[in-house]
């Protein structure tokens, strides 16, 4: 099943940047437009992105991009019951700096709660 993964704090959704199917593009969160690059799939306990078949990781510097998978911890992530949806290493998806702005980087940080770690999952036949 493909769906969309929405900020609860903003309202964007998740976004492979300029619809860019290299590996190392980042994710940030978009205004809705439904294209492929904002299509995600979930298998195995990875994110994979409609657009190109990559998976979330975390990059050296805790940015999300999209990487080819190799079942790493930092690309096997949950949806916990609170809204966020983390990694086996701990780290959550995280809006950063709480932006309201669309384009801003998504990045794996520490688990602290706020509004911009909380994420829902919106079914692609849902979306109005």
């Amino acid at each position: 099943m493909a769906f969309y993964i929405q900020s609860v704090d903003n309202g964007l959704y998740l976004d492979v940047r300029g619809e860019n199917e290299a590996a190392g593009i980042d994710v940030i969160v978009y205004d809705f437009h439904g294209k492929k690059n904002q299509q995600w799939r979930y298998n195995n306990g990875m994110i994979f992105s409609k657009l190109n078949n990559l998976v979330i990781d975390v990059d050296s510097d805790n940015r999300i991009v999209m990487v080819e998978p190799s079942e790493t911890s930092k690309q096997k992530w949950y949806f916990d019951d609170d809204f966020t949806i983390r990694n086996e290493d701990g780290l959550v998806l995280d809006v950063q700096k709480g932006s309201k702005k669309a384009g801003t980087q998504v990045i794996a940080f520490k688990k602290h709660g706020e509004p911009n770690q909380k994420f829902r999952i919106v079914p692609i036949n849902k979306v109005k």
